[in-house]
């Protein structure tokens, strides 16, 4: 019989694990992250998370060996190490933790200390990213958050100390009372530590935060950055990282010595990856389910299943995507990349040739210098120009 080879959209290749827990919620986060939840409630939740792995067993049988690991939240250095080490352990025992590429765990700043960090290496976590935003007082103070920047440099150097040779960092900007003089001297510090990779968002105010209540027009309690100024900002991080020897090798992402995040690569090749815990999602190349968002839910779902139950109509939420609706993520999640989305890869999962079914959409984009196409790759990608303006291009891949 023919033994045909397991292409990489077949099998899982990323692991997620989702910490809800926080210190204190940030003004402008929309995520499923709480604060306020005591010890009793984590160990219930990391009780329920193993019980959802053991109950998933069968499905490492569809892992990669190599497949990532990745902790997030919230913050998942919030949770006790024995709690931590406990859902690591459930990983490994029913064959979900192999031998990752990579495995990270997001940390707050505010929350690390040297013995923590040599715990969570201990475990096997040899990647961490931080939180940090901003090493401007006033700017971490203004959205919420817990640490300073003394704070945030202290556990980059930690980090270090506790062996973890890969280190990446988050910052925003434009946020409230930030200049261009003062993101200029948060990257300077920052990039003087020697990280790299370093993940860079623009400061979106979401809808029900409470960050949109300070800055609606009606109260005006908090002004943020002009367009001009925030386009003036995103100018700057290019030339600035640039300069600094980083390759921007996603919209959002910059890294030097090829230090890239293997993980969020997985997602931007949109290739399959498994998710565990509350409103936790995950792709298995077909359907996405996303876990129930709250943590007295989920625990409470959990705590109900016996044997080996696992209603997934209980617990998760299904969503089946039509071919073309693949198609469409397949493009927006490759383009994302400065190396684009391949279109051999486009022809193979969805029988579809993109530079002929959108031929006349891409045409005046190819005209304006936003999209190029390098034959010999077989891959689109976005150019500089495109990618200021990716949100605008990823809509000709939608299809109703």
């Amino acid at each position: 019989m023919e033994n045909k080879q397991v292409q990489p959209w077949q099998q899982y290749q990323a692991l997620y694990l989702h910490i809800p827990f926080c210190v204190q919620k940030c003004l402008y986060c929309d995520f499923a992250s709480y604060a306020g939840f005591g010890e009793q409630a984590k160990r219930d939740y990391t009780d329920a998370v193993c019980k959802e792995i053991a109950l998933r067993a069968p499905e490492a049988a569809n892992m990669a060996a190599n497949a990532s690991i990745y902790f997030g939240g919230g913050t998942p250095s919030v949770l006790p190490t024995k709690c931590i080490a406990k859902l690591v352990n459930a990983l490994k025992q029913y064959g979900f933790w192999q031998q990752p590429c990579e495995a990270t765990i997001e940390v707050n700043p505010g929350t690390a200390d040297l013995a923590k960090l040599q715990i969570l290496r201990s475990l096997g976590f040899d990647r961490i990213s931080f939180g940090v935003q901003s090493l401007q007082d006033d700017e971490l103070r203004a959205i919420g958050r817990i640490h300073n920047a003394q704070q945030a440099l202290e556990a980059l150097a930690l980090a270090r100390k506790a062996g973890f040779a890969r280190v990446s960092a988050d910052l925003i900007y434009g946020l409230p009372s930030q200049t261009l003089t003062s993101l200029q001297d948060t990257l300077e510090r920052l990039t003087d530590t020697g990280i790299e990779h370093i993940s860079v968002y623009g400061l979106i105010v979401e809808e029900g935060t409470p960050l949109a209540s300070l800055v609606d027009k009606g109260r005006g309690r908090i002004t943020l950055p002009d367009e001009d100024t925030a386009a003036d900002m995103y100018e700057l991080v290019q030339s600035f990282l640039r300069e600094r020897g980083f390759e921007r090798y996603e919209i959002s992402n910059y890294a030097k010595n090829g230090q890239y995040s293997r993980h969020n690569t997985v997602y931007w090749q949109y290739h399959p990856y498994i998710a565990f815990g509350a409103a936790a999602c995950g792709f298995d190349g077909q359907r996405r389910r996303t876990g129930l968002s709250t943590v007295k839910e989920y625990i409470g779902q959990l705590q109900s299943f016996g044997g080996d139950d696992l209603r997934t109509s209980a617990l998760y939420n299904v969503e089946e995507l039509s071919c073309a609706e693949l198609l469409e993520e397949f493009m927006f999640m490759g383009l994302r990349r400065s190396e684009g989305a391949s279109l051999a890869e486009a022809r193979e999962r969805f029988d579809v040739d993109v530079l002929q079914r959108f031929a006349s959409e891409l045409a005046p984009l190819f005209e304006q210098k936003l999209i190029a196409y390098d034959a010999s790759t077989q891959r689109l990608r976005l150019t500089e120009r495109g990618m200021e303006v990716g949100n605008q291009i990823f809509e000709v891949f939608v299809i109703t």
